[in-house]
């Protein structure tokens, strides 16, 4: 069971990785993100995997919802906590269509990073 620190600090952390898409600014996202983290998901059938880094040098590459006016959004759809770790699913829309993040999130020295995430384009 989660109490309402350990959500509020999961929100943050998810909040750091919003903001972070939004804008593309790198230095944000790395406040959600512990520096060992990973992806993995699919855009489309290709198969994306590997550091958080990848993340960082698309986003630096490409122009943000922000500058762009694209449409841009995300859903907290649940919180799961046991201990100190956690997962939460999103629901992110934008980048040509919608998918559905799973964050993986763990807590070091009272604060909740997220350390993996794993995505795939939303059912229809």
């Amino acid at each position: 069971m989660s109490s309402q620190a350990d959500e509020q600090g999961i929100r943050e952390a998810i909040a750091h990785y919003v903001e972070g898409m939004r804008t593309h600014t790198v230095a944000t996202m790395k406040e959600g993100f512990h520096e060992q983290a990973i992806l993995c998901g699919y855009l489309g059938d290709h198969l994306i995997a590997g550091p958080i880094a990848e993340l960082y040098g698309w986003a630096s590459e490409n122009p943000s919802p922000a500058a762009t006016g694209e449409h841009f959004e995300c859903e907290i759809l649940s919180i799961g906590v046991t201990g100190r770790v956690a997962i939460a699913a999103v629901r992110e829309t934008g980048h040509d269509g919608a998918v559905i993040d799973h964050f993986h999130l763990l807590k070091v020295d009272g604060r909740w990073w997220i350390v993996s995430k794993l995505w795939d384009t939303e059912p229809q």
